[in-house]
């Protein structure tokens, strides 16, 4: 089984957990037909595209130390975060861990004021996942190791959606340039990261980020052993919150939210 849409309520706003879905052009702009909502096209790019299989916890995926083991988080979580996270203010957002590709494509439908989403997917075995979905926009451009998605739904307004298959860490530059408003931080982390401390310095104050893993705890670890990291650059909101995922579908799992101070 794929991806599961819940029906939309039947009161005429087409609203779902606070996100008021597109109901107009999203068919057209990226020309599906058939299509007049954000969860119609959602059904129709992933129905069949399996979610991704469990792997391996602190594996080596194309040279680097990652975790496989766990899935992705499901619609009902990816609206809570997106809420939580601001996304109906936001401009930009990062998806690293991006897997098949559906919290970043789900921001893309239901956010038209985001103008810039990345997504960028390390293991081949998922990125090919993502690759297979997009394959049913006509208007995406897809290749071995990117997909993208450049729409101009009017005049001088100009929206994109990427996704690499690549290391993160080796995209510094496209992050910089970027400058996400939003990070959701899907990964397993590896401890004393300098490359990582530099990447969560250089985000902008302001930015929210969104993570697996417990950031303060990493990094107090990490400046336990060099102090030259200095003091961790964020606070912490919305403490408490769960999402639903696919390995934890019911109790959800407790991310981690962010603000980078200014």
């Amino acid at each position: 089984m794929g991806l599961c849409w819940c029906s939309q309520v039947d009161d005429g706003t087409n609203k779902r957990g606070g996100v008021v879905m597109p109901t107009n052009d999203i068919h057209v702009n990226l020309e599906i037909k058939g299509c007049s909502t954000a969860e119609d096209v959602m059904r129709y790019v992933y129905d069949d595209i399996e979610m991704p299989k469990p792997g391996k916890s602190h594996m080596r995926v194309n040279g680097v130390c990652t975790s496989l083991l766990y899935g992705e988080i499901l619609p009902e979580g990816i609206v809570k975060a997106m809420d939580l996270l601001g996304a109906k203010h936001a401009t930009s957002l990062l998806d690293v861990g991006s897997g098949r590709g559906t919290l970043a494509f789900f921001a893309f439908l239901c956010f038209p004021n985001i103008t810039h989403i990345m997504g960028v997917e390390i293991s081949d075995a998922r990125f090919s996942l993502c690759a297979k979905a997009m394959k049913r926009i006509p208007c995406a451009q897809v290749t071995k190791n990117h997909v993208s998605i450049n729409l101009t739904p009017e005049p001088g307004k100009h929206r994109r959606l990427s996704y690499y298959k690549q290391n993160i860490m080796k995209m510094l530059d496209h992050v910089r340039k970027l400058s996400p408003d939003i990070v959701i931080f899907d990964v397993e982390i590896n401890f004393g990261d300098r490359t990582l401390i530099g990447f969560l310095k250089a985000l902008k104050p302001g930015c929210c980020v969104l993570s697996y893993e417990d950031l303060s705890a990493w990094w107090a670890k990490s400046q336990s052993v060099d102090e030259s990291i200095g003091g961790f650059p964020f606070t912490q909101f919305g403490l408490g919150n769960t999402y639903q995922t696919s390995w934890a579908p019911n109790a959800g799992y407790k991310f981690m939210a962010w603000r980078k101070k200014s």
